[in-house]
């Protein structure tokens, strides 16, 4: 009942508000994902938790790390900056619980996107293949900050 005691110009300025402090919370926040192409399904309780890596001219040599529970999945990729940008190489690293497994990476599409003056920005589809070169998983990235590395310090202890 209050809605109808304020002015017009009020009701207006109220909606508009709450438009702009809702409107966050409704797009699609989309996430990294992982899915088994052998058995048609994806990994929930695999979660991405970095990105990073360094440009130098046209090239971009990035890091992504996914983590779950008894998991962790590296993937280093080498791309070539340009029109259209491509991955130039690519490796895998994936502990699990029970295994082991590592070999190449191919590239379905790439995105790439400034860095010239900021970070760059980096999304695509991405297939982890088995030895034999057959895609086994498959990389969803959607188009996410590529952070610089963080440096670590390390102590170095007296040899005497």
């Amino acid at each position: 009942m209050i809605w109808r005691q304020l002015a017009p110009s009020n009701q207006l300025l109220w909606l508009a508000c709450t438009y702009l402090l809702l409107l966050p919370y409704c797009r699609n926040i989309e996430e990294a994902t992982i899915e088994n192409l052998r058995e048609q399904s994806k990994l929930t309780d695999h979660e991405m938790i970095s990105l990073t890596g360094r440009r130098d001219a046209d090239y971009l040599i990035a890091t992504l790390v996914f983590e779950a529970s008894s998991s962790n999945l590296t993937m280093v990729l080498d791309f070539r900056i340009g029109v259209p940008t491509r991955l130039e190489s690519g490796q895998y690293h994936w502990e699990r619980k029970d295994e082991i497994l590592g070999g190449l990476v191919r590239a379905r599409s790439v995105t790439f996107l400034g860095g010239q003056s900021d970070n760059p920005n980096l999304g695509g589809v991405f297939e982890l293949l088995s030895a034999e070169g057959v895609p086994i998983y498959k990389v969803t990235l959607p188009t996410s900050e590529v952070r610089p590395p963080t440096r670590q310090t390390f102590q170095v202890a007296p040899s005497h």
